[in-house]
């Protein structure tokens, strides 16, 4: 257990020294993108959960106009959005069992 957390404080020094070289114009950032999550993943998801973007907005509340966006390339999701779009993708009953629990009665 002590290794791992000497591990932790190690990579977070480093890290923290990575960006106080790039404030001071001394170096770039390492950045790793996730490629966002491709326009027929997410038309794949949708038609797996609701036949609409307005039935899937009156499900989980994601606007269609958005999810329209989305499907047609226009707009990518946000990593916060893709992340909940996996979570459909892989649990869908977690994410109804959520929103139900939100939901007003």
């Amino acid at each position: 257990m002590a290794d791992d957390r000497e591990g932790f404080g190690a990579g977070l020094v480093e890290a923290l020294q990575e960006v106080r070289d790039w404030q001071q114009g001394r170096g770039a950032l390492h950045v790793v993108n996730r490629n966002p999550m491709p326009p027929e993943r997410i038309r794949t998801i949708r038609k797996r959960l609701a036949k609409t973007a307005r039935a899937f907005e009156e499900k989980f509340g994601i606007p269609a106009a958005t999810l329209n966006n989305w499907e047609q390339g226009r707009r990518a999701p946000d990593p916060a959005a893709r992340l909940l779009l996996e979570v459909m993708e892989r649990e869908p009953e977690a994410v109804e069992r959520a929103v139900a629990a939100t939901t007003p009665r």
